[in-house]
């Protein structure tokens, strides 16, 4: 029995979809890891570097029945290439192990439904790698240079028209309108998971992306302030196709700016219309920015300032008191 555990993904964890298939090809049984049970073959999946001491547990737990790997482990290890070239296992993961996973929708129907549809998509990579060398990312390291990976045609899952893009740089790739026609043409419906380059927005690109069905918004990034002039000329071209309402940008704080530039990006994206989605680098252990980003995240930022949140003022009125 080979036995899989995914440690902290948000979405079905593509690597383990993969070994899922891989083995069951080969005839032996696959199930995510339950208490009691035997198995000859653990492997585990990390995405997120916070989770590295559940990683230790597990090894500890474990011994040499289990590896680990995934960009929150160990970014430089790859699956081999007979396992990486299977197509995913899209009967390993079911809604209802998705549904809890799911933040920003509070009714519990919403989620099923949205579970439902991730769990029958098709997902994998039409391209790895970035031609970006940002230096919080981990993916030039991890995955080198942009070249191409799938087709679109292999990452379909015949059960439904949803497929989930987990490609790092799409409006990079040269390939980016053919790709995007090619989704059009099918009638397939699109989640670019790891948002687009909002900085290589072109006409071109644009109109392709509007023709297109959305799994949900569409999302970029606002990662420096250096960036500000190419974000909001790509914002601007992007809006002509796709309506600012329908746009997503994360805001990446704690990493090399201060706290009023992060709340300058905000505020600027705020007066275009786009909605504001704050990201703390690597979860600093930042007060203020911890309960800046959930008062923006979670909305409280229309119906009260930052200085008359709540959790905020009680949070200056323990450490005036210490």
């Amino acid at each position: 029995m080979i036995g899989l555990i995914d440690v902290d993904s948000k979405l079905p964890n593509l690597a383990l979809e993969k070994i899922s298939s891989y083995y069951k090809s080969l005839g032996e049984p696959v199930e995510f890891v339950r208490e009691g049970g035997e198995y000859s073959r653990i492997y585990a999946s990390a995405i997120f570097t916070r989770s590295q001491e559940k990683c230790e547990k597990l090894l500890k737990r474990h011994g040499p029945s289990i590896q680990i790997g995934g960009t929150g482990w160990d970014i430089k290890k790859v699956l081999p290439p007979e396992i990486d070239q299977c197509k995913a296992d899209y009967d390993l993961y079911t809604a209802e192990m998705i549904a809890p996973r799911i933040l920003g929708i509070k009714t519990t129907t919403q989620k099923q439904r949205l579970a439902k549809e991730i769990v029958s998509a098709g997902v994998g990579f039409t391209s790895r790698g970035c031609v970006r060398n940002c230096p919080f990312c981990v993916v030039p390291r991890k995955e080198g240079p942009l070249r191409q990976d799938q087709e679109i045609k292999d990452i379909i899952n015949p059960r439904s028209n949803v497929i989930i893009l987990h490609d790092n740089n799409l409006t990079a790739d040269p390939f980016c309108i053919d790709k995007l026609h090619e989704i059009r043409d099918r009638g397939l419906k699109v989640d670019i998971n790891q948002g687009i380059d909002i900085r290589f927005m072109t006409d071109e690109i644009g109109k392709a992306l509007s023709e297109v069905k959305h799994l949900r918004s569409v999302h970029y990034a606002w990662d420096l302030m250096k960036h500000e002039e190419q974000v909001l000329r790509g914002i601007r071209i992007l809006d002509k196709y796709i309506k600012v309402y329908r746009h997503m940008c994360y805001i990446l704080v704690g990493f090399n700016t201060t706290y009023e530039e992060d709340a300058y990006r905000v505020r600027r994206l705020q007066e275009l219309g786009v909605r504001p989605y704050v990201m703390r680098y690597n979860n600093l252990p930042d007060t203020r920015l911890k309960h800046y980003a959930r008062w923006i995240n979670a909305f409280f930022y229309k119906s009260c300032t930052f200085e008359e949140y709540k959790p905020w003022r009680n949070e200056l009125k323990r450490a005036s008191v210490a």
